[in-house]
């Protein structure tokens, strides 16, 4: 081989070493990123995650609805055991 052939060989090979290393790079990463977004493990982690809060928040408004009734049916109940107090018929008038 002669020197002018090593020159343009020499740089060529280095060019294209590079190329087929940022390559291979983009494939790693975008594999990766796309395991990661499709993975279905992950992604029912997150909806269970969503359930659970969401369950959380309707058994608390549900114990928020039944305190504000146990609090009605107390009351209630102390107005009947109270009881009303006797007081005299009344005559109904007459036409």
């Amino acid at each position: 081989m002669t020197p002018d052939i090593l020159e343009i060989i020499g740089p060529l090979i280095g060019a294209v070493s590079i190329g087929a290393m940022i390559l291979i790079g983009m494939k790693i990463r975008y594999t990766h990123q796309e395991r990661t977004r499709l993975d279905p493990a992950a992604d029912d982690l997150r909806v269970l995650t969503d359930t659970v809060s969401g369950l959380r928040d309707e058994v608390g408004a549900l114990r928020e609805e039944m305190t504000e009734l146990n609090e009605r049916v107390d009351f209630a109940e102390r107005l009947l055991t109270r009881g009303r107090p006797e007081s005299p018929p009344e005559a109904l008038p007459r036409h």
